[in-house]
């Protein structure tokens, strides 16, 4: 075969290496640390309000109420928004790990809202979607529906 001006050896494109993926039991670390930090948030606000209002707080159903409200939707609003502003919760940042999409990028506010309800759903059946993070490719079921995946920083 004849060589001609318009062909040259070919370039080898270097692709960067993704940092290595967060494995089952950082993530569990990150996990449980979530759940510290979450209920010492809740546990204050309980107090706060009880100082606030006193006996009436246990006697009411409306703060009672709405006591319970925070205690469901807080969560839910902490992991989306840490998810969606820094790519980690507290948990994630003390064991070292970030939430991004599977090419790398952060994840969008749908995208992070998207994650957390996946998370509710993979945790109902007794965790087994959470689990999934200790297969080779370490994606929980929330991952994968979300098209996430966490890395170590």
């Amino acid at each position: 075969m004849e060589e001609s001006a318009w062909t040259s050896p070919e370039i080898g494109l270097v692709q960067p290496v993704p940092p290595p993926r967060a494995g089952f039991w950082r993530r569990a670390l990150a996990l449980l640390l979530d759940y510290v930090f979450l209920i010492l948030v809740l546990g204050v606000a309980a107090v706060l309000v009880r100082l606030a209002w006193g006996d009436a707080a246990r006697a009411s159903r409306v703060i009672d109420a709405s006591l319970r409200a925070f205690g469901w939707f807080f969560p839910l609003l902490y992991a989306t928004l840490f998810h969606w502003l820094w790519g980690q919760t507290m948990g994630k940042m003390l064991v070292g790990a970030r939430v991004v999409t599977i090419d790398g990028a952060p994840l969008s506010f749908r995208r992070a809202l998207g994650r957390t309800f996946a998370w509710v759903l993979a945790a109902l059946p007794l965790g087994v979607g959470l689990a999934l993070a200790a297969l080779p490719d370490k994606r929980g079921l929330h991952d994968r529906l979300a098209s996430t995946r966490v890395e170590r920083v």
